[in-house]
């Protein structure tokens, strides 16, 4: 299931990552810059996805490095990347918590591996 997600997610297909979340999911976003917070369900997913792509067009990418998938969680590892002029360039280590429920995702949770580096990049 994340990897359907993410794999979605990457390409842009709303469609198919609105199929995947459960209408209530959340999304949790750790810290304190300008994307930091709670969305919720699809419209809470694009809404995060319009603030990153705000600041830094294109937002960042993340790569993929292992998903560790059980029956209702699953565990993305990967590294987050974006440019933005006047900044360092974010090269950010990440685990989300994916929690799976009647085959639709119902939360994400986002830990960063430097949560200041990441609120210094997105404020």
């Amino acid at each position: 299931m994340a990897a359907r997600l993410y794999a979605a997610a990457s390409r842009g297909d709303t469609a198919t990552v609105g199929r995947l979340l459960h209408p209530e999911a959340r999304l949790d976003v750790p810290g304190t810059s300008p994307v930091s917070g709670v969305y919720h369900g699809l419209s809470g997913f694009l809404r995060f996805t319009s603030a990153t792509n705000a600041i830094v067009p294109g937002g960042a990418q993340t790569e993929i490095i292992d998903i560790m998938d059980g029956r209702r969680h699953a565990a993305v590892y990967g590294v987050s990347r974006a440019t933005r002029t006047g900044r360092p360039p974010l090269t950010n280590p990440t685990v989300h918590l994916v929690t799976v429920d009647d085959a639709r995702v119902t939360a994400i949770t986002i830990f960063n591996a430097d949560q200041r580096a990441v609120d210094d990049f997105w404020s």
